[in-house]
């Protein structure tokens, strides 16, 4: 006998396209927990937010010039030479203005290295120019940094001091630098103001408080820590726009008052620099020229006194008319060469510093008088190119590229000063001789003078060349230090940094924004992992799109501990879903056919048993003349729930114990339903299912009952199942609500496609409540699933799987 046949129903799409509406469906079923979520995560942040102080925003302005040469030329009556350009300059400016020894030079001018804290709910306050008292630290003993400890008072004669344990820096003074400590805890012990506290761990003084008593929290701050607090992230230098050359300074600082006084003070020391490097060129030619005019006065007073001694002994004071044109000629020519000379001193010292690249030392020649334009601009450019590979190296090393450009620019700068001074060399020699011959011919008219004459003129040569040498270098002088004098720092400061007293919104909108994120997507990833990693059936569309077979319908969770749901909660919403059931068998099978239907699943514990028991009843309250079969000779069930012995069954027939059908089934207290049980377990159960004496008990089984329900052993676990369903008008597969598993439908579909089992379907059971509704009417709709009160699900339990 094989009904296995194809019975018209409906057709389904069983396409692969994502639903978004079906997928989004998976993620709001927990919509609770994200909000619940993002609730908690929002509260998180706004207790972060309380404690952690507000910040504020500090903002100075700085306008960075286009940079030219020193008024020493301009005092000689040169066009100034514009140095680096004002891009180059601006970028050059900002590192220096971001750099550490400058934030290093700047924190020597200020009391930051003692930070004082009042006692707060939910933060500790730092309180900045209002302490009641002042410490005094020794950094030349090992501190405690980075951590706070108490000093508290009750009088104006001594206070406690409470280190308490916890992780600090340990400031050792030898190394300058601080490492971590464990510290085991100190105190409370009491000291005297204005002495010092001397530990193994700190040394420091505490001033006589202003008020009567108090407590502060107070944390030393090392250099260190300081400097990289002040060029961190919360520090910024940028131009106001890209067409400007104004730079704006901020600082966003958690106490205003503290980041007004850095920022004034920052380019306050900034411009001091600045003047100073603009006055070191004129500093270095006046101390040269001093040099030089040291020798020359102690000659000068000399000569002098020596013309004063001669005149007076020889009674001599004026030279005579031939004698006082060749001292003209002589005096001019001696003060010329003499310039030469100076410039060819002037010569060979450069050189030696390019040999050497000693480029600190260089004075520009335009400073001392020497008024070469090609050797000025080569000088004017080395000296700032090495003012710009200075300020690189503030931040960077030597072997980043812009350290490395600018050092070739110096050395094949080096290279054509070095040529340009071998020419210059050898004119200024040959000027040298020319003048030392044209002196040596003027000197031969001196011989015919008289000898006194002659002496006195000697004298006077002397006088005279060292009193122009003295007036040409004292001219210089005046000019290099009035230059000093009328410097004004390069760059200058727009606006003072005033403090703003408005905290920023953004850092505690930040977090507020990444506590809803992390507070949203934390729950999301969790669910999505759920949702991807789960192996189990929940979702009712799901298990329809995976299908082939259709699914005929979804029963509920079993909330009471009896099987025979139908029967005892005949209005429960699983009592429906069974005249659901039987509903939508009518449509599969003609009314007047006599039925025949196996219930299967893919593994046991999906209800197989539970569905054939409560479909068999559905059809005995309907007056169908009903037998449910146990067929499961493995683990016989439907007896104890029929309150019913197991001693006769199938397997007794079966093995031909008994040649009667009638003498193994068993009448129920339930009209219209009788049982066939499963009988002792045999030892060969798949054998005997397989025999044609079971077809021929379902035919004569069709004579006497309109409906036949066969709850057969699971499709996975046994062999002979497989001949069963062969022999069936209709097949139900059973499928568990979170218990099956996605692979079983692949079994199913395998069993309806490759199989030729065309009457095959299923049903969803044990649905859980939220995920079911009885044809639009959702729990509680049924009066025999009204919801029990706290003391009845205490007295009866929490129910079973409809298993």
């Amino acid at each position: 006998m094989n009904n296995n046949t194809e019975f018209e129903y409906y057709t389904e799409d069983n396409s692969n396209n994502l639903d978004i509406k079906e997928f989004l469906g998976k993620y709001l079923k927990f919509w609770p927990y994200i909000v619940a979520s993002v609730l908690l995560a929002v509260t998180g942040a706004y207790f972060y937010n309380l404690t952690n102080p507000s910040e504020y925003k500090v903002e100075g302005r700085l306008m960075i010039e286009a940079e030219t040469s020193g008024n020493v030329l301009d005092l000689t009556g040169n066009v100034p030479v514009s140095g680096i350009p004002l891009s180059n300059r601006i970028f050059n400016q900002i590192n220096i203005l971001k750099s550490r020894p400058l934030a290093n030079e700047v924190l020597d001018k200020l009391d930051f290295d003692v930070e004082y804290y009042e006692l707060g709910t939910f933060q500790n306050k730092e309180v900045y120019e209002e302490s009641a008292l002042q410490v005094v630290v020794d950094w030349e003993h090992t501190q405690l940094t980075e951590s706070d400890f108490e000093i508290s008072w009750n009088n104006n004669k001594s206070f406690s001091v409470n280190f308490p344990e916890g992780e600090y820096k340990k400031f050792n003074p030898d190394k300058s630098r601080s490492l971590l400590y464990e510290h085991p805890g100190f105190g409370p012990k009491s000291f005297s103001f204005d002495q010092w506290v001397e530990l193994p761990f700190a040394r420091f003084k505490v001033s006589v408080p202003q008020t009567e008593s108090g407590d502060y929290l107070v944390q030393f701050r090392d250099r260190t820590s300081l400097v990289n607090q002040y060029v961190g992230d919360n520090y910024t230098v940028a131009q106001v726009n890209a067409l400007s050359s104004i730079l704006s300074i901020e600082l966003v600082t958690t106490v205003p008052e503290k980041g007004r006084r850095y920022i004034n003070e920052l380019m306050a020391t900034f411009l001091d620099n600045g003047l100073k490097e603009k006055n070191l060129q004129a500093s270095k030619t006046v101390d040269f020229i001093d040099n030089q005019i040291s020798g020359v006065s102690d000659s000068l007073s000399f000569i002098e006194n020596k013309l004063e001694r001669f005149r007076s002994n020889n009674r001599t004071y004026n030279i005579g008319s031939e004698g006082n044109t060749i001292f003209t000629k002589i005096t001019e020519l001696e003060t010329v060469l003499s310039q030469e000379r100076f410039k060819k001193q002037y010569y060979e010292q450069l050189q030696d510093y390019l040999v050497r690249e000693s480029y600190d030392n260089i004075i520009l020649p335009s400073g001392i008088g020497i008024e070469d334009p090609i050797l000025n601009r080569l000088i004017e450019d080395l000296i700032l190119l090495q003012s710009e590979r200075s300020q690189y190296l503030t931040t960077q090393s030597n072997s980043s590229p812009s350290v490395i450009a600018v050092t070739k620019k110096i050395s094949d700068l080096n290279e054509s000063i070095k040529e340009v001074l071998r020419n210059v060399n050898k004119n200024s020699e040959m000027t040298v001789s020319d003048l030392e011959r044209r002196l040596a011919k003027t000197e031969s008219e001196f011989s015919r003078l008289p000898v006194t004459e002659q002496n006195l003129l000697r004298i006077q040569r002397s006088f005279t060349l060292n009193e122009n040498i003295y007036t040409f270098l004292m001219q210089r002088r005046a000019e290099s230090a009035i230059a000093m004098v009328s410097n004004s720092a390069p760059d200058k400061i727009i606006e003072n940094a005033v403090p703003i007293f408005v905290p920023l919104k953004l850092k505690p909108l930040t977090n507020y924004i990444l506590a809803t994120a992390l507070g949203f997507l934390i729950p999301i990833i969790i669910i999505s992992i759920i949702i991807f990693t789960n192996v189990r059936i929940k979702d009712r569309k799901e298990l329809e799109k995976k299908l082939t077979a259709p699914l005929l319908t979804s029963i509920g969770h079993n909330k009471t501990d009896k099987s025979l749901v139908v029967f005892n909660r005949n209005k429960s919403g699983i009592a429906e879903a069974f005249r659901a059931l039987r509903t939508n068998i009518t449509f599969i099978v003609p009314k007047d056919k006599h039925l025949t239907i196996a219930i299967s699943s893919t593994i046991a514990g999906e209800g197989k048993t539970f569905t054939s028991m409560n479909l068999a009843s559905a059809y005995s309250i309907s007056d169908k003349k009903t037998i449910l079969i146990g067929c499961d000779l493995h683990k016989p069930k439907i007896f104890d729930d029929f309150k019913l012995t197991n001693n006769l069954g199938l397997s007794t027939y079966l093995s031909n114990q008994v040649d009667n059908i009638d003498a193994v089934i068993q009448k129920t207290s339930f009209p219209n339903l009788d049982v066939v049980l499963a009988g002792p377990t045999p030892p060969n159960p798949a054998e005997l299912l397989v025999k044609p004496r079971f077809e021929e008990m379902l035919l004569e089984l069709k004579k006497s009952y309109d409906v036949i329900v066969l709850d057969t052993p699971p499709l996975g676990l046994t062999s002979e199942t497989l001949s069963i369903l062969r022999q069936v008008d209709l097949t139900l597969c059973v499928l568990r609500y979170n218990y099956s598993k996605f692979s079983f439908i692949e079994d199913i579909n395998f069993l309806r496609e490759s199989k030729g089992l065309k009457n095959i379907y299923a049903v969803f059971n044990d649905v859980s409540t939220k995920s079911l509704n009885y044809g639009g009417y959702g729990y509680g709709y049924y009066s025999d699933d009204k919801k029990s009160n706290v003391l009845d699900k205490v007295f009866k339990g929490s129910g079973r799987a409809a298993v």
